[in-house]
């Protein structure tokens, strides 16, 4: 009997192991015409939110090849997520701001 319940026990235990991580959510604040934090690692499949913390309107976009979007405008106290797929660098601005950028390493 404590064979079976052993050999259970450590299927149960492989099965764990063997199951993909959970997927993370990332905020990235944007206040004083920047993003935080500026520089950023996540894992594929990891979605970034972005909020607008600054009293006035934000796009937030990347024209990095293989990861380009553009969430639109963003107004004050908004937020938007968007979930990263594939691995690589992505630039990320703001369209009104040109100062504001960040870089995100998706791993």
């Amino acid at each position: 009997m404590s064979r079976i319940r052993l050999t259970a026990f450590t299927t149960v235990v492989a099965l764990g192991l063997a199951m993909p991580a959970m997927a993370a959510e990332v905020k990235v604040t944007e206040k004083s015409n920047k993003f935080s934090p500026k520089n950023l690692t996540i894992a594929v499949g990891d979605t970034v939110t972005w909020v607008n913390q600054d009293g006035y309107t934000h796009n937030v976009h990347s024209k990095t090849k293989g990861h380009i979007f553009n969430i639109g405008l963003q107004e004050a106290g908004g937020s938007d997520s968007l979930k990263f797929d594939k691995a690589g660098t992505v630039k990320i601005r703001c369209s009104i701001h040109p100062k504001m950028r960040m870089t995100i390493k998706v791993q």
